[in-house]
């Protein structure tokens, strides 16, 4: 893959020693043992290595099987034309919260509701035929790949989406998100994750179950999901509205009322007197890596908490349905100042007009222009491959890894 972007800045990397310069554009590996063709030689103003940091006139340099094979400035390899890129160059992007499945919703959904109102409107809207899904479902996966998606952390309710994934160049791992609030209902739930979970592994596509929501999952749930064994990385939504807070502060509020609009007793439901996230996040599994997505209403005491609780905690902003939904973005900064690792997403066409990181990074800047750009190509590369398990292949310029780059000029994104 190589994406043109339009502008966007990455750290220090030594030339690799073990490489012997010989004829032409071949080489050969001294370690490795064997000969290498070298196809490309990148030149940019910026490169953003995807770690945090950022090389200035940084070079990469990539062989014929699109690894990287260098890394550096002042790259030099007999035979091959370098080729300069003016602005900056950085790893595909990471979405570590897409609902692929949703993608026929485009425009359709109400903004600025909140989330009450977003979830009843979409339920009663969700249904289409299956020939109307797949084609919006393959318009998405075209339209990420086109905005240098290089993989993606999918929301599935069912397998509408398993045949575009088998055949997409971009890496997806499947959460299979359950959702019920009756307890008596847990198992059946529970059985038919597990089948849906089954069939995306049995094609090859790396899958875990996942809860919904701390408001849409009942506690036998949360304890069948949190027994799974290979069940990994898990995500949930958190804290996306105030009236997420509110149901288990005081068990009022408008989430209260929509559940129970929904025909749900909530007669079993204690309010706790805590935050959401305080009252769920020690039912999870504390070592395995965990998404907390949205964290619009999350305060700086919830991620002090957090921190104490759960030891591989990753944050996910949707800034984009952030603003459609609830018209309000996080308070980013506040993660920042808590050192704590933050990843990227999308959300759905639900709640978004493009599936696009790029997008999501400018929203951000507008917002916050104190966050600097190597920091949120960090969040929307390197932690997010991190956090997929896939950061040996993807997410940064480092040797070995997959060439995947976007071109990033001015402002405006473009895929060669």
């Amino acid at each position: 893959m190589f994406c043109f972007v339009d502008f966007i800045a990455a750290a220090k990397v030594t030339p690799n020693p073990e490489l012997s310069h010989q004829l032409n554009n071949l080489y050969f590996c001294n370690s490795l043992n064997y000969l290498i063709l070298i196809q490309r030689l990148l030149k940019t103003d910026k490169l953003y290595i995807g770690n945090g940091s950022f090389l200035e006139n940084g070079m990469l340099a990539i062989d014929n099987n699109n690894r990287i094979l260098e890394v550096g400035e002042n790259l030099i390899y007999n035979g091959v034309k370098v080729e300069y890129f003016e602005g900056a160059l950085c790893p595909g992007f990471v979405n570590t919260h897409c609902h692929l499945e949703l993608s026929h919703l485009k425009g359709k959904v109400s903004q600025k509701t909140g989330i009450h109102n977003f979830i009843v409107e979409l339920q009663k809207i969700r249904n289409a035929s299956e020939v109307e899904k797949l084609e919006a479902i393959q318009q998405a996966n075209l339209e990420m790949k086109v905005a240098g998606i290089a993989a993606v952390g999918d929301i599935s309710n069912g397998d509408s989406t398993l045949k575009t994934k088998l055949k997409s160049t971009i890496y997806y791992h499947t959460f299979v998100e359950l959702f019920g609030f009756r307890t008596h209902h847990a198992d059946s739930i529970f059985e038919q994750g597990q089948a849906l979970k089954a069939t995306f592994a049995n094609a090859g596509i790396k899958s875990s179950m996942v809860p919904h929501s701390p408001y849409s999952v009942s506690e036998k749930l949360f304890e069948h999901i949190a027994q799974e064994k290979d069940n990994s990385p898990i995500c949930i939504h958190n804290q996306e509205s105030k009236a997420e807070n509110d149901m288990f502060e005081s068990g009022n509020g408008k989430l209260v009322e929509m559940i129970k609009n929904f025909g749900n007793d909530m007669s079993g439901f204690r309010k706790t007197g805590k935050t959401a996230l305080e009252s769920y996040l020690a039912r999870l599994p504390e070592k395995a890596p965990l998404l907390l997505v949205h964290n619009t209403f999350t305060s700086i005491e919830d991620i002090d908490k957090a921190k104490s609780t759960h030891s591989n905690l990753y944050w996910c902003f949707c800034p984009k349905a952030n603003l459609y939904i609830e018209g309000q973005l996080p308070n980013i900064p506040q993660f920042i100042e808590k050192g704590v690792k933050c990843t990227l997403g999308t959300d759905s066409l639900a709640s978004n007009d493009m599936l696009s990181i790029w997008e999501e990074i400018q929203t951000i800047q507008q917002a916050y222009p104190e966050i600097s750009m190597e920091i949120l190509i960090q969040w929307g590369t390197l932690n997010g491959a991190e956090f997929l398990g896939i950061e040996k292949e993807l997410g940064s310029f480092e040797h070995g890894k997959r060439a995947e780059i976007n071109w990033i000029k001015g402002k405006a994104l473009t895929s060669l």
